[in-house]
Parts: C-alpha cells; sequence; structure tokens
C-alpha cells in the first residue's frame, strides 16, 4: 500500500495479538449490531438521530482525549489534518445521503446498495492505493453482498422517488468508503484518541447545521428518546465506530469495510430475539452466506499484507 506523509512522523505501534484483534472486531459488529434496534426504540426524525449519534459522541470521547493527549505523541502535519476533517465530512455525508435515501426508497433497497460500502473500497484501494484485491477477498466480497441482498429482502420500486432514494443510497456507500480509506490513512499518524475526537467532531460540526438548515428538530422528545439517543452515541459511535477505527491501524480498509457488514447479521439476531421479527427462510440463509462471505473475506489475506511497515 502506497504510504502518505514521511515515516518518521508515523506513529510507531507493535501489532496487538491475533486474539485481542477478534475481541477487538466482534465487539465493534456487537455494538454498531444495536444501532437498528435503539433507531427503533426513538421517537426522532433520522437527521437528528445522526446528529445526536455524532454530536453527543464526539462531546463524551473529548475529556477522554484531552488527557491522554498530553502523554501521546501528536503527529499533525496539512496532510494529516485534511485526512482527518475529510473522514469526519465522510461520516457526516454518508449519515445525510443513506438516512435521506430512507424516505424515498424502501428499507429493503436501501439497506442493500449501502451495503454495497466494500465494492467501492475495493474498487478505489485498488485505483488509488494499487490494491489489487486477491481472488478469496473477491468471492468474499461477493458472498457479503449477496448475503445482504437476502437479508433486505425483495421490496423493491422502480419508480422515479424509488430511484432517486436508490441513488442517495449508493453515495452513502461511497461515502463510507471515504470515511474507511481517508481514516486507514489517518490512524498511521494519529492516536486513536485524537483522530476519533476530530472526525466525530468534524461530523458533528456539518449536522448541526445541516439540521438547523433543514428545519428538523433538535428538541421536544420526550425522557426515553433522549435515553436511547444517547445510547446510540455510547454504543454503536463511541464502542462500534472506534472499534472498527481502532482496526484500522492494523487492517486494510477493505477488509474492515467488509467486517462492518456484521451489523446486519448481528442487527437481524437482535430483531429476532428483542423485537420478536421473524426469522424466515431467505433471512437465514442470508444470515448464512453474508456470515460466510466475512469469514473468507478476514481470512484471504495474510495479517502481514494489512499492516503498513513499521
Amino acid at each position: 500500500m502506497k504510504q502518505t506523509g514521511s515515516p518518521e512522523a508515523r506513529l510507531s505501534v507493535s501489532r496487538p495479538h491475533p486474539w485481542f484483534l477478534l475481541s477487538m472486531i466482534l465487539t465493534g459488529i456487537a455494538a454498531i449490531s444495536s444501532a437498528s434496534i435503539l433507531i427503533r426504540l426513538t421517537d426522532a426524525p433520522p437527521v437528528t438521530v445522526a446528529t445526536y449519534r455524532v454530536t453527543l459522541a464526539a462531546l463524551l470521547i473529548a475529556p477522554w482525549c484531552a488527557f491522554r493527549n498530553r502523554s501521546t505523541p501528536l503527529h499533525w502535519n496539512g496532510r494529516v489534518v485534511a485526512l482527518t476533517l475529510s473522514s469526519g465530512a465522510f461520516l457526516a455525508l454518508h449519515f445525510i445521503f443513506w438516512i435521506s435515501s430512507l424516505s424515498l426508497t424502501s428499507v429493503a433497497s436501501s439497506a442493500t446498495l449501502v451495503s454495497t460500502a466494500p465494492l467501492f473500497v475495493a474498487l478505489f484501494s485498488f485505483l488509488f492505493l494499487n490494491e489489487k484485491p486477491s481472488k478469496k477477498l473477491q468471492f468474499g466480497i461477493f458472498c457479503a453482498a449477496a448475503g445482504s441482498a437476502l437479508l433486505a429482502g425483495h421490496d423493491y420500486s422502480f419508480s422515479a422517488e424509488a430511484l432517486t432514494g436508490d441513488l442517495l443510497a449508493v453515495l452513502g456507500a461511497i461515502m463510507a468508503s471515504g470515511y474507511l480509506i481517508a481514516g486507514r490513512f489517518a490512524r498511521q499518524y494519529l492516536g486513536l484518541c485524537a483522530y476519533t475526537a476530530s472526525a466525530y467532531g468534524t461530523a458533528a460540526l456539518i449536522l448541526l447545521p445541516a439540521s438547523l438548515l433543514t428545519e428538523t428538530p433538535l428538541s421536544g422528545f420526550s425522557g426515553k428518546t433522549y435515553f436511547f439517543l444517547l445510547l446510540l452515541a455510547l454504543i454503536p459511535q463511541l464502542i462500534g465506530h472506534t472499534a472498527f477505527n481502532w482496526t484500522l491501524r492494523f487492517l486494510s480498509p477493505t477488509r474492515v469495510a467488509i467486517l462492518v457488514l456484521g451489523e446486519p447479521l448481528g442487527a437481524t439476531v437482535l430483531a429476532y430475539l428483542f423485537l420478536a421479527e421473524t426469522l424466515t427462510i431467505g433471512k437465514f440463509a442470508g444470515l448464512a452466506i453474508l456470515g460466510s462471505g466475512i469469514l473468507v473475506s478476514a481470512m484471504a489475506m495474510p495479517s502481514g499484507k494489512d499492516s503498513f511497515d513499521e
């Protein structure tokens, strides 16, 4: 993989034990899987949910970062700042495009199309980072995409409005790929705390004005809704996204994007357990294929091909 910046400025971090890396991945998948359940329990517009999610996460992580950064070296330069701000902007745009698509197209179409993020990560990594995915990784991506489509179901529409929503969902997937690729490079120069606080803060600074410009309400909700908005910031964002941002220091963005596809897998199981949603044969098959795709992709490349050279 091509590098950016001077090698001297990069953080020197030893590679974690594989079992610890696996535990962080599983923690991230479990945490982000709770997002759909928590969103279902809130009584607020989608953009409000996204705004609270990243804003509260940025505010909650800031004090810890202020303390941690006293002893952690920071390697800020123009390129690192640009990468970090770009990552936060991509995250905000991902939420804006994807959430907007939900009001125009079916949930099935939106969920399927936004799950194409690994395809764009692999494509952009090949075009701009000179990374060619192996045949095994390509097969894993195909299985993961097919499994996501089966999980989403067959509720599709071809009206002009629905097609606009589909396009927004694809844009959401592209923004998610940008978020992961920019984060991959930024994490080579910044510790987890500095990077996440900056990226989440940037996303919040974009989503807050967007909420005001679109006259999206940010107050007047019930105590229960505020409680679930707080849980969204704590669990899917602070724990889930931060766990995957940690793995970006050691894994390629393509593999991280595929691992993030564990979200619909986990969300389907949680919906079955806590919301009494039916687990049909099609969904069961989708779970099996998606899980297989994630497993194949995770094992597709030796670990040495993921990390930058230390």
